[in-house]
């Protein structure tokens, strides 16, 4: 089985390049990034499964650079934030020469953290001509995450049971938990968080555009059940981040005079209640029978339960004792190597290189020092330094800004939201990272980039008509027969 898991990238990437246009390559793209962790796994975390999403990516890259070469199609047009992404890449590809980098393997290695996905950013862009192409994005991952929203909460009910057939691995990664959490789809327990952090604003972005309504069965199931994964996962982070999306859209969407988002936003507030009493009712004893039933687990696994973590984000204390020490760990990072400490000492890159980063003694030491880091800008300024740092959360910053102009420009309610729905995602990614690495990891990463290549171009097309229409207004009525 582990053997036929090694094929699952060439095969998506194969119906990618097969699917009838290149929106529908990306969707297959993000849909196969959807199911990678469980590949993962189940190949026993296979170096060529590990960069599945990359080999479908950069297959479909090539087919389509190939494509237009021969059409003699390739002229790059003029991509807003273009210039300091490319300074970005350059500098990253340089750091792969550092000193303080352990080989240039494990600088390429890292490439992958720090690159692969930024080239979703110029297709994101080039897809975002179609004025259509978020809406089918967002309705087709929403659909699809409901399935693998309903397996998560079919693990979490049925127990440690339910999952453990797939080999120790899992096993291996609940021990330390306090909790029992189920996997889904992903490689990590709790790990299907990460979707639910993604489907619950999608959701209420179709709602606010006006293609779909509360009274669409697919929107009810994906925000109830993107809620029921929050509760089973406990992952307070991530539902925290999608509160700040929620918060940031009906914001944005009540500046603009939009009346209905206060309403939409009391109706989401009652289907979570309405899914948190069905959790703790009928999901969570279900849950606490099969762990009685199961064979070597924790015994504190029967003493705790995972949603009962959601109830001390009503405490203070959990703010103030959460993910303290940023500002030390940043200022220490700074003055200790002001131009990075190298690449591929954080991250899944640290994960994989081992013992190459301790080979000689500098290294060793770097490594016991700045290793790890739940604080995306002390990560990155061990990676790339201050000038890495400072161009990606510029880039960052500039994305959620033109976001949120197209949230208050744009005369198409559609687009309004949309951009909305990417102003609050930046405006998480920038808090989340103070306490994680969204955009060092997927699928955080992939989406950070494609979402907004596409606001980009949806307020690209806006400004470009809006000038066009100024110079027609501009002309005498003679010129203007």
């Amino acid at each position: 089985m582990s053997n036929l898991i090694l094929l699952a990238p060439f095969l998506a990437a194969l119906v990618a390049l097969l699917a009838k246009d290149r929106l529908h390559s990306v969707i297959i793209l993000l849909c196969y990034l959807s199911l990678e962790g469980l590949f993962k796994l189940m190949s026993g975390y296979h170096p060529i499964v590990h960069i599945g999403v990359d080999i479908v990516l950069w297959t479909m890259i090539a087919a389509w650079s190939m494509m237009a070469i021969l059409s003699r199609r390739t002229k790059i047009p003029r991509i807003p934030l273009l210039l300091i992404v490319l300074l970005h890449i350059a500098w990253v590809l340089l750091l792969v020469f550092s000193p303080y980098t352990p080989s240039t393997f494990a600088g390429l290695v890292s490439l992958k953290v720090h690159l692969s996905m930024i080239p979703l950013y110029v297709i994101g862009f080039l897809l975002g001509e179609e004025a259509d192409a978020p809406r089918k994005v967002l309705r087709t991952l929403t659909i699809f995450w409901s399935g693998a929203f309903l397996l998560t909460i079919l693990q979490y009910a049925g127990g440690p049971g339910s999952i453990f057939d797939l080999g120790d691995v899992y096993m291996n990664r609940l021990a330390h938990y306090h909790e029992w959490r189920p996997f889904g789809t992903t490689a990590l327990p709790g790990g299907e968080s990460i979707f639910a952090f993604l489907a619950l604003p999608f959701a209420l972005c179709l709602v606010l555009r006006g293609d779909r309504s509360l009274r669409d069965p697919w929107i009810i199931v994906t925000l109830a059940g993107s809620i029921a994964v929050f509760l089973v996962s406990g992952v307070r982070q991530v539902f925290l981040g999608s509160l700040i999306i929620v918060g940031a859209m009906v914001g944005l969407q009540i500046v603009r005079g939009a009346g209905r988002a206060a309403a939409t936003l009391v109706a989401v507030v009652v289907i979570g209640a309405a899914t948190f009493v069905g959790v703790q009712q009928y999901i969570v004893p279900q849950a606490r029978e099969s762990i009685a039933q199961a064979v070597g687990v924790p015994d504190i696994w029967q003493d705790r339960d995972v949603v009962d973590r959601f109830q001390t984000l009503l405490e203070l204390d959990t703010y103030r004792s959460v993910r303290t020490g940023g500002f030390r760990m940043i200022m220490d990072r700074v003055t200790a190597f002001p131009f990075g400490a190298g690449l591929g000492r954080t991250g899944s890159a640290a994960g994989f290189l081992g013992e190459e980063l301790e080979r000689d003694e500098l290294g060793a030491m770097i490594q016991e020092r700045f290793g790890f880091q739940d604080n995306f800008f002390a990560a990155m300024l061990v990676e790339t330094g201050i000038p890495g740092t400072l161009m990606l959360t510029v880039i960052l910053l500039g994305l959620g800004l033109k976001a949120a102009r197209l949230a208050r420009r744009s005369p198409s309610q559609e687009d309004a939201a949309f951009g909305a729905l990417v102003a609050g995602f930046m405006l998480a990614m920038l808090i989340m990272s103070w306490g994680s690495q969204p955009l060092l990891a997927n699928p955080t990463s992939a989406f950070f980039w494609l979402l907004g290549g596409l606001a980009v171009r949806r307020l690209y097309d806006l400004e470009a008509s809006v000038e066009q229409e100024d110079e027609l207004e501009g002309l005498d009525p003679i010129a203007q027969e």
